[in-house]
């Protein structure tokens, strides 16, 4: 039960004490039957039985006869009085309980409203974590990748540069056996020509000598 049922509880209790019963409101000068002890305003009860010739109480509808007796006690009034005030104040009360209650339920809603919006941030948030350690674990093996591609590149370079370097190291040796070559050649071509050279004159001295043996020859038969 909240607290509007609880005001209603308590006004329905409270209300036939302090209600008049011909005009509804809260009792204004009491006046109270005394055959049935029913209570309502002076003016109220007063009209109501000066326009009618049978006097019935209009609570209960008890004959009041001829001349009802009314009674109007001070300290009725007093008591009715203190009853209105202390109703009054019970419904101040009740409906500042009634607006403290719209209020936190009003909180509630935003508290509820702020740990729903707090809940799906984490949710967010989570989602982002999850997010960035995949990144980074692909930064991660990526910078790993590009360690093994540069150490593969280095060895690779380093073998090239090898390479390099032996080819320039036969290229050389090549040049310098074409030049060996050439040089081989050109002094062959000086043999060549000198042996050449002694060949005519060894054919020379080989035909002299014939020449002189045959001069011999017949200087001797002579």
């Amino acid at each position: 039960m909240d607290i509007d049922d609880e005001a209603t509880v308590r006004r329905s209790s409270i209300a036939p004490c302090v209600t008049c019963g011909l005009c509804g409101g809260i009792l204004r000068d009491a006046t109270t039957v005394s055959e049935c002890l029913h209570s309502f305003c002076r003016k109220c009860i007063y009209e109501k039985l000066e326009d009618e010739d049978n006097k019935h109480c209009p609570t209960c509808s008890a004959d009041l006869a001829c001349d009802p007796k009314l009674r109007e006690f001070e300290n009725e009034r007093a008591q009715m009085a203190a009853a209105c005030e202390r109703t009054r104040i019970l419904e101040e009360r009740l409906q500042r309980e009634f607006e403290i209650s719209q209020s936190t339920a009003r909180i509630l809603e935003r508290i509820d409203a702020y740990i729903g919006r707090g809940q799906a941030l984490e949710a967010e948030n989570a989602r982002l974590r999850e997010a960035l350690e995949n990144e980074r674990a692909d930064k991660a093996a990526a910078f790993q990748r590009t360690r093994v591609l540069e150490g593969r590149l280095q060895t690779e370079s380093e073998r090239i540069q090898i390479e390099s370097e032996i080819g320039q190291k036969v290229e050389a040796a090549l040049s310098k056996l074409l030049q060996d070559y050439q040089d081989l050649v050109l002094q062959i071509s000086v043999s060549s020509k000198e042996l050449a050279m002694l060949r005519n004159s060894f054919d020379m001295l080989e035909k002299e000598n014939t020449v002189y043996k045959k001069s011999r020859k017949k200087f001797m038969a002579y």
